[in-house]
C-alpha cells in the first residue's frame, strides 16, 4: 500500500487536478507550521527579551526594608552585611547577590533642571547590561577608589532633556532630611528603551548615596537577586522569604523579599497575555492545515474514482485503500511540513543576524523583533500538526467504501 501510494504521490504532479489539489494542500500546511514557529519563536524571544532586561537592572528578586513597600519617594535603609548576602548566595539556583542605595533628587544644569532617582551600585556589581546598551561615553568603576567616584551615567533621554553630553558637570541637590548638594561628570549615556527606568533613573557610585542619605557603611536601599534561571522564581522566592520572615536586622528594620513581576504586575501581565495569543495562532493554523489537507484529500480520492474501482476488483479492500491514501496524505503533511519549517527558520535567523524587521522602542520597549529558538516546542509543534492533519483525514478516507467497482470502472 505504501508503494502505491508513492507512485500516486509522484504522478499527482502530472498536470491533472489532484495536481493543484496537492499543492494546495501542501501550500496550507506550510503557511500553518510556518505561522506557527514563527509566532512562538518572536513571542518566546520578546517574553525573554524583556524579563532579561527588567531583571538585569532590578534583579529577580529584592531584599527591601518592610517599610519601603509603601514609599513612593525615597526608600529606608536595612542591613545587608556579608553574612546575609553570603547566605542568600548558597540557596540553589542563585547566580549572585547585589546591593544598591536609591534616593530622589534633581539635577540642574545652566539651562534645565529635572527631578531624577539617583541609584547606586558597587563596582563589583557595575551592570554589564549598561555597557552592552552604552550609547557613548564608559562605565565607570564605582567603588574602586578611596573616595566615593563623582560620576554619574545619564539616559538618553534625561541627556536629551538636560542637553547634556559625556564629559558636562551637574549639579545634583538631594532634599531627604534637608538640603545636601554634590557636583557630578556625565561619564556615560546609555539607553535601556525602557521607560520607566530612561525618564527616572541615573546610576552613581554606592558610596555617594549612602554618604548623601546618611547611612551606615551596612545599610542599604536593598540587595538584588539574580537567578540562573527564571522559571525558578517562584521556588527561590518562597525559600527566601521562608528566610525573612520575621527577621531583624541591627537597626529595628525587618525584612521583604517581592519578586520581580510582583514589582512590575502591569508588564508581566501584559506578557502573560501574549500566550493567549500565540495559542490562538496556533490552534487557528492548525485548523487551516486541516480543513486544506481534507479538501486536497477529498479531491485526489474522487480523481481517483477508477483506480479505486479496479483496485476493489482486483481484491483490495476498503481498510488498505483507506490506508494507501492516508499514506499519501501522510507524505503530503510531511512535505508541506518540510517547506514551512525551512522557510520559517530561514526568515528567524535572519532576523536575528541581522535585526531587520525594527520595533518601536516606545511602544515595545526594544528596538528590533527579537528571536528565540525553542526547540523542544518547535519538535511538538511539528508532531502536533502531523497527526492532527492525518489524525482528521480518516473519516473523509470512509467516503472509499461507498465506491462501487462497477460502477466507479465506468465513471469519467
Amino acid at each position: 500500500m505504501y508503494f502505491i501510494a508513492r507512485r500516486i504521490y509522484q504522478n499527482g504532479e502530472a498536470g491533472r487536478v489532484s495536481a493543484s489539489a496537492v499543492r494546495i494542500a501542501t501550500a496550507g500546511v506550510a503557511v500553518g507550521i510556518l505561522v506557527m514557529i514563527i509566532s512562538i519563536c518572536v513571542t518566546v524571544g520578546f517574553q525573554s527579551e524583556i524579563k532579561t532586561r527588567i531583571a538585569s537592572l532590578i534583579g529577580h528578586i529584592q531584599i527591601i526594608n518592610t517599610q519601603s513597600q509603601y514609599r513612593t519617594t525615597y526608600s529606608v535603609p536595612i542591613q545587608i552585611n556579608e553574612s546575609l548576602r553570603n547566605e542568600i548566595q548558597e540557596i540553589p539556583g542563585v547566580k549572585t547577590v547585589r546591593r544598591f542605595s536609591q534616593c530622589p533628587g534633581m539635577v540642574k544644569t545652566d539651562a534645565e533642571f529635572r527631578g531624577i532617582f539617583f541609584r547606586g551600585i558597587e563596582a563589583v556589581n557595575t551592570l554589564s547590561f549598561l555597557e552592552q546598551n552604552l550609547i557613548t561615553g564608559k562605565v565607570p568603576s564605582f567603588g574602586c577608589g578611596e573616595a566615593p567616584s563623582d560620576s554619574i551615567l545619564l539616559s538618553s533621554t534625561m541627556a536629551s532633556s538636560l542637553q547634556i553630553q559625556v564629559g558636562d558637570k551637574v549639579h545634583a541637590y538631594f532634599f531627604d532630611g534637608g538640603l545636601r548638594a554634590r557636583r557630578f561628570v556625565v561619564s556615560g549615556i546609555f539607553s535601556t528603551n525602557i521607560a520607566d527606568f530612561d525618564t527616572r533613573m541615573c546610576y552613581a557610585d554606592i558610596r555617594s548615596i549612602q554618604r548623601l542619605a546618611g547611612w551606615e557603611q551596612d545599610q542599604f536601599s536593598g540587595a538584588e537577586v539574580i537567578l540562573d534561571d527564571f522559571n525558578s522564581i517562584h521556588s527561590i522566592s518562597s525559600k527566601i522569604s521562608e528566610m525573612m520572615y520575621m527577621r531583624e536586622d541591627a537597626y529595628g528594620y525587618y525584612y521583604f523579599a517581592p519578586r520581580i513581576d510582583e514589582l512590575f504586575p502591569q508588564i508581566f501581565s501584559w506578557l502573560t497575555l501574549l500566550d493567549i495569543n500565540v495559542i490562538a495562532i496556533l490552534i487557528l493554523m492548525i485548523c487551516i492545515a486541516g480543513v486544506t489537507m481534507t479538501s486536497g484529500l477529498l479531491i485526489i480520492i474522487l480523481e481517483r474514482t477508477r483506480f479505486i474501482g479496479v483496485m476493489k476488483a482486483m481484491g483490495a479492500t476498503n481498510g488498505q485503500l483507506r490506508r494507501t491514501f492516508l499514506y499519501l496524505a501522510t507524505m503530503i503533511v510531511v512535505r508541506g511540513l518540510i517547506y514551512g519549517n525551512t522557510i520559517a527558520l530561514s526568515i528567524l535567523f535572519l532576523q536575528k543576524l541581522t535585526g531587520i524587521i525594527k520595533l518601536d522602542p516606545a511602544s515595545y520597549y526594544l528596538s528590533q523583533v527579537p528571536v528565540y529558538f525553542p526547540w523542544a516546542e518547535i519538535i511538538i509543534i511539528n508532531i502536533v500538526t502531523l497527526i492532527v492533519c492525518v489524525s482528521v483525514l480518516v473519516v473523509p478516507s470512509y467516503i472509499i467504501s461507498r465506491i462501487q467497482p462497477v460502477r466507479s470502472i465506468k465513471f469519467e
